[in-house]
């Protein structure tokens, strides 16, 4: 198979052997694979590390990934003694997760298991999930980041009060949607990308921050709601959790954890949605004092996972959306450049069978 190799700080087109599907596998050909912030943090991440190494130890101490976790494809091969009512030819997204030794790992971010930049690769067949007729490929990839999103949204379950979601990437875009097919308003989105926040206008968030020039943390006040006080101030006779916003944090960037904490209203639950690789600092006693919530959003569930294909079948027009570039195999090492240095761009797809 041809496949895009990611090892230290390159990104190369490889002929590697094509890979085998075990029992309760099924082997598929991606038609399109979507770029994931996540990939983007593990380039960044194992080149540091090949950085960090004397020259001659790098070759053997960095391994080689084929990236791509976000993925739909044609089902080519079944092997003997797998169960499932999928068929060679059906076109399936699938959930990246599957067990080694007993160890979770994740398609395209292991490097045991090859990814979805690749002209073929093997999913679990029980963590498979057939297209609904009239769904395009193209839509089907965005199943996996979309799912993300839609986990996120349904953590924040602790307050009707405005949602404020901290970057419109393709996981702030998820949870805008999510929120907004659910009912759940209003929905105040922040990022500094024009274009981005266009989109997150356009999927329904209901008002628009630069934090440039205005801070999110107080866009609240234009909405008819009145943030809880804190605890000592409450009624005598209160039970239950005081409402307080639903905060999302989708940059993964340094700094804006802290700074979340530092200016949330009481009561605030905050959901973590952005892969932070690094160390965040801040200061425990501004979130005791105003008694936030903080919660990490990992992933998905599976059923999770089917309710946003069927979403994505009901949304079509929404979901295009997201998609701002698609590009060759041979053109993956500039896509990823392009994903980490732009604004303007949300999810590129790769198209490693075009």
């Amino acid at each position: 198979m041809r496949a895009a190799v990611l090892k230290g700080g390159t990104i190369s087109i490889e002929t590697l052997p094509d890979p085998t599907p075990l029992t309760g596998q099924i082997l598929i050909k991606p038609f399109q694979t979507g770029i994931c912030g996540s990939d983007l943090s593990l380039h960044k991440q194992m080149a540091a590390l090949e950085e960090s190494l004397p020259e001659g130890e790098r070759a053997a101490a960095t391994p080689a990934i084929v990236p791509g976790h976000e993925f739909c494809g044609e089902v080519v091969d079944i092997p003997s003694g797998t169960e499932t009512d999928l068929k060679v030819g059906d076109l399936i997204t699938a959930l990246p997760f599957t067990e080694h030794e007993n160890e979770p790992h994740c398609i395209g971010l292991s490097p045991i298991f090859s990814g979805g930049i690749a002209t073929l690769t093997c999913v679990d067949a029980v963590r498979s999930f057939k297209l609904p007729d009239g769904v395009p490929s193209e839509l089907g990839a965005l199943t996996e980041p979309f799912s993300v999103g839609l986990h996120a949204a349904n953590l924040a379950n602790r307050s009707a009060a405005p949602n404020i979601v901290i970057g419109c990437g393709p996981v702030g875009l998820a949870v805008i949607m999510a929120l907004r097919l659910a009912g759940r308003g209003p929905i105040i989105a922040a990022d500094f990308s024009p274009e981005r926040a266009a989109i997150a206008e356009a999927l329904g968030a209901d008002h628009i921050v630069n934090p440039a020039a205005t801070s999110p943390y107080t866009a609240w006040q234009d909405f008819d709601f009145t943030p809880a006080p804190m605890s000592p101030l409450l009624p005598r006779d209160g039970n239950g959790r005081p409402g307080g916003l639903n905060i999302f944090e989708c940059t993964g960037v340094q700094g804006v954890l802290g700074d979340i904490i530092q200016n949330a209203p009481a009561h605030s639950h905050v959901i973590i949605v952005g892969v932070c690789p690094h160390e965040e600092t801040f200061t425990p006693v501004e979130g005791i004092t105003r008694e936030l919530s903080l919660d990490f959003s990992f992933a998905y569930r599976p059923d999770e996972f089917g309710a946003a294909l069927d979403l994505i079948a009901r949304h079509p027009e929404d979901m295009a959306r997201f998609i701002t570039s698609r590009r060759p195999l041979a053109e993956t090492a500039a896509a990823f450049d392009t994903l980490a240095t732009g604004k303007s761009e949300i999810k590129i797809l790769i198209e490693p069978n075009a």
